[in-house]
């Protein structure tokens, strides 16, 4: 017998003026396709009943078990349907037409780890032009403030990260996170603390996927993750999230090889496109030596042509980074964020801070706007996941590594705090970042009023969460590089606010 989808929070899902972005260019991403000829399964074949507000998972369950024995396609079409968690079988396609969707049931109980997932497969296609609506804004309670859509008119930091909050409550900080929809309670409210699914799509385990011509909506958790998979294609997807969704990041590419993502638009609350490797897949707890570290690097991935729109950092790398990341290129992409405030955390952050030794990083021709810090590179030595043993102990207890990293062709406008290139002193062992090139650089302030706490010393941030806005205020308002080794810079200038009383850039302990 069918159920009806009866949401377990049904007060959660209201949606504010600026918590998505308008005008979307859905056109320049998503087209029409042809339904693919034979071995075709229309789920409605199988009981799924468009408009019927019915949960119609074991009817899509049943098409793609029949689309597995003969590699056939699962075919959407002919309106909207209801499922809880789904998945797809090695050597199948899933086709949502154009106009059609896959909506994600508002009843946790009917849910897993994920909404949709491809997992312990192969050969894999998604595409068609629907929808994969998750139904976010059910699985998190409403913020504490409504989005701000009219600019705050100063810029203030908290002096040290004090908490994860950013108390004060007048530093931009917490003035974006007390607009954030979490999980848990986290102002004290009495709101429940809901068990939400991770992952809106996950690709896990996984080889030669393709994913194509595919709107995402409204993520539970993660929007688009690749989690230990080599040899994907990620092309003409957008995803249109709610802007104030907590850790609905855009497009993860976890552990992962051989990985290009290219032509996507990304609207969403936490970081855009994003680079992670981390010493077990998911975030809670320590490793046993038993567990499967297979595929713990992350190596040779791509982001090109792509469009980010967040409030958390555009491109980054971290922060879970336990396996080595190398060979990783963003290029040709715009940052934006137009209508709510404050502005994009970082454009371009690369963090090591589990241990991780992060080599040959790229980032070239990219244009930002509103983006509160420009360029993030960080080294720390927060250690997230422990130890294995004492070898490993040993191996990681000083930190991991930043080198080869080349930034060029970048103009960023309305920044509001400077770039930050840092390693660490702990007192005992000081670590570099190295080998570091910025090339053409052109940032542009936000003429806004400053209000400045530069404090001596400067605060090192060694175990905390990394993050541009953790720092407190620094001595230059341009760029600060600090703990650091053969860095070059060439064509590198900002423009400062007009009330501006720092220098432009300052190195200290650079060799």
């Amino acid at each position: 017998m069918k159920r009806q989808d009866m949401p377990t929070y049904p007060d959660n899902g209201v949606i504010y003026e600026g918590d998505y972005l308008k005008d979307i260019p859905f056109g320049e991403y998503i087209k029409k396709e042809e339904v693919p000829t034979g071995n075709v399964y229309d789920i409605r074949d199988y009981g799924a009943e468009p408009g019927s507000g019915l949960i119609d998972t074991e009817a899509f369950m049943a098409a793609a078990e029949a689309a597995a024995v003969t590699k056939g396609t699962v075919l959407v079409t002919g309106g909207e349907y209801i499922t809880g968690s789904i998945r797809m079988y090695s050597g199948t396609t899933l086709f949502i037409d154009k106009d059609s969707t896959i909506r994600c049931t508002r009843n946790l109980d009917e849910m897993g780890d994920a909404f949709f997932s491809i997992q312990d497969v192969e050969n894999v296609t998604v595409c068609g032009g629907g929808r994969l609506h998750a139904s976010g804004e059910y699985y998190v309670n409403l913020p504490k403030e409504k989005p701000l859509t009219s600019p705050l008119g100063y810029t203030k930091l908290p002096p040290v990260l004090l908490d994860p909050l950013g108390y004060p409550e007048d530093t931009i900080r917490f003035k974006y996170r007390e607009r954030i929809r979490y999980q848990d309670d986290r102002w004290s409210t009495g709101a429940p603390d809901i068990k939400r699914p991770m992952y809106t799509f996950w690709i896990r385990n996984s080889k030669n996927i393709r994913v194509s011509n595919i709107i995402i909506e409204d993520s539970l958790d993660w929007s688009l993750d690749i989690d230990y998979s080599e040899n994907i294609i990620i092309r003409d997807v957008v995803i249109n999230n709610n802007r104030h969704v907590a850790n609905t990041d855009g497009i993860d590419v976890m552990s992962s090889t051989n990985v290009t993502v290219s032509h996507c638009f990304v609207s969403t609350a936490d970081d855009g496109l994003c680079v992670k490797a981390p010493m077990v897949q998911g975030h809670d707890g320590l490793v046993t030596e038993d567990a499967d570290l297979t595929m713990g690097p992350a190596r040779n991935i791509v982001f090109e042509d792509c469009t980010v729109c967040t409030v958390m950092n555009a491109f980054k790398i971290g922060t879970e980074t336990y396996f080595p990341i190398e060979n990783v290129t963003v290029r040709n992409c715009t940052f934006i964020m137009p209508d709510i405030y404050p502005g994009t955390v970082s454009g371009i952050s690369i963090e090591s801070a589990d241990g991780s030794h992060l080599r040959n990083i790229v980032a070239e021709n990219i244009t930002m706007n509103n983006t509160v810090c420009p360029i993030f590179i960080c080294l720390c030595r927060r250690n997230k996941f422990g130890y294995l043993n004492a070898d490993d102990e040993k191996r990681l207890s000083k930190g991991g590594s930043i080198s080869g990293v080349t930034i060029k062709n970048i103009t960023a406008g309305n920044m509001e705090i400077p770039c930050l290139i840092t390693g660490f002193d702990d007192g005992e062992t000081v670590r570099r970042v190295s080998d570091i090139r910025l090339e053409n650089i052109k940032g542009t302030y936000l003429d806004n009023e400053e209000i400045l706490d530069i404090r001596t010393p400067l605060y090192e941030n060694i175990k905390d969460y990394p993050e541009s806005n953790a720092f407190g205020d620094l001595p230059a308002y341009g760029l600060f590089i600090r703990h650091a080794e053969n860095v070059k810079l060439e064509n590198v200038s900002f423009t400062p606010r007009s009330c501006n009383s720092r220098d432009e850039i300052i190195k200290v302990d650079v060799v």
